[in-house]
């Protein structure tokens, strides 16, 4: 039995529009950033086309057409996963998931040696040379001078001195902590590589085990496949997997419950009334809306599976679909199987998805689902 989990999240902002989202896996991060950059685009155009009153009403009918913008990319998004799951490779790219990464932390900064001023040096102390005869045979004078110098030049030594020694220690002291800080680079590098390596020798077992059919081994490439499923923004990410060499893999799939469908179609500004109306999705609209993403769901987790299975270890594939409902018969949340099929490779690979309806397809294959999926009255899950 594994547990999968979903990609890694992704902050996506944009100062101009004041705007922040986290999401899920790297292509959706870039194409809400192209979305938020075409609003923004559209926003300074307007700006320099309009002024005062009428560049208000205009920025408010550009922000109700952002809105059914997005508004239409969650909806779209939940009626292409089938799509999106045929539109790119389901083979494992081992040589991509290989960690190779360089240690990303750069070593420490060796101290560098202490400047030192020049050593003071008698002759820089000598006495002024006599400007006068007075000067010249004024012998105390010249004795208090030289004297005076001497004292000014062995303070000046010993100051240098004690610079000297300070700034040594204190580089040495410096050299000590880069020494020991080296030390500690060493060993986290170490065990960053060493954790690598770890990492791609599971790996590399995983994918020689994988080939000789091992049931551990094809429930965690499973688990791997299921990775790439496209989901849109806030499905769940978790599934269970169990795998027997004789009926196949069972998946169990977390699938989002109806409160997680969208409800907003489009917004409007009316600038004869300064208000924004929301045109929402009726109830059979979001009925179907959910039938048509939990039925590409099955069938794109269905997909991924069958072609990228290159050790052919998959003979059948039972896919449970749950969700968390609420129970008609007493009101109270619970967790239930609302959707189940089975089938094997050879069926399934006779199908041309990029043709089919997905319910009707889903039907064929003998599926069964809750009469009225957003009721949530639940079907028996099948045993793998």
């Amino acid at each position: 039995m594994s547990v999968g989990c979903g990609v890694s999240t992704i902050d996506v902002r944009h100062d101009g529009l004041g705007r922040f989202r986290r999401i899920c896996g790297a292509e959706r991060a870039d194409a809400q950033r192209q979305l938020w950059d075409r609003q923004w685009k559209r926003r300074q155009a307007l700006e320099r086309k309009f002024a005062g009153g009428e560049l208000l009403i205009a920025l408010k009918k550009a922000q109700a057409d952002e809105m059914s913008e997005e508004a239409g990319r969650e909806i779209g998004s939940l009626t292409s996963i089938l799509f999106q799951a045929l539109g790119s490779s389901a083979t494992i790219d081992w040589s991509q998931l290989t960690e190779q990464k360089e240690f990303p932390e750069p070593p420490p900064t060796a101290p560098v040696p202490p400047q030192i001023e020049r050593e003071p040096r008698q002759k820089d102390f000598r006495p002024a040379p006599p400007r006068s005869l007075i000067e010249l045979l004024n012998a105390s004078g010249r004795r208090q001078q030289r004297e005076a110098a001497i004292k000014a030049f062995d303070s000046a030594h010993e100051g240098w001195e004690y610079t000297v020694r300070w700034k040594s220690q204190q580089h040495d002291k410096a050299i000590k902590a880069h020494r020991a800080a080296h030390s500690e680079w060493d060993a986290r590098k170490s065990a960053f590589h060493s954790t690598q390596a770890k990492a791609n020798a599971r790996l590399e077992s995983l994918r020689r085990l994988y080939a000789e059919k091992d049931k551990e081994a094809v429930a965690g490439y499973c688990d791997l496949v299921l990775l790439s499923v496209p989901r849109p923004e806030g499905f769940p990410k978790f599934w269970q997997i169990g795998f027997s060499a004789a009926t196949g893999v069972s998946v169990d799939y977390n699938l989002p419950s109806t409160d997680q469908i969208p409800s907003v179609k489009a917004v409007k500004y009316w600038a004869s009334r300064n208000a924004f109306e929301t045109v929402v999705l009726s109830e059979a609209e979001r009925e179907q809306l959910y039938g048509e993403a939990v039925h590409q769901t099955c069938l794109a987790v269905l997909h991924r599976l069958f072609a990228a299975d290159c050790a052919d270890a998959l003979r059948s594939i039972t896919f449970n679909g749950w969700a968390n409902v609420i129970d008609t018969a007493n009101g109270r949340p619970s967790r239930a199987c609302i959707m189940s099929v089975q089938t094997t490779k050879p069926v399934f690979q006779q199908i041309d998805l990029s043709s089919v309806d997905p319910r009707a397809c889903f039907k064929a294959l003998n599926g069964t689902t809750s009469a009225k999926l957003a009721a949530m009255s639940a079907p028996p899950p099948r045993a793998g």
